[in-house]
């Protein structure tokens, strides 16, 4: 029973200091948030387009190399 009181004891005072740390962040605006998030879909798309470039003529060149 003492087990389950520390566990319980523990686990509220991990809670409140999540909750008091939560308090400190300085969470961002709307439109921050909405063109971080242009950034980052930007440089997914910008990547895999650069690979896509990559990887297609070497797939043509591993396809004529074995002999497909």
């Amino acid at each position: 029973m003492d087990k389950v009181k520390t566990a319980f004891s523990a686990t509220g005072t991990y809670l409140r200091e999540v909750v008091g740390e939560l308090k400190k962040v300085t969470w961002p605006d709307w439109p921050s948030t909405a063109r971080m998030t242009g950034i980052v879909v930007g440089m997914v798309v910008v990547i895999a387009v650069f690979l896509s470039a990559i990887d297609w003529p070497l797939g043509l060149g591993m396809q004529r190399f074995l002999g497909r």
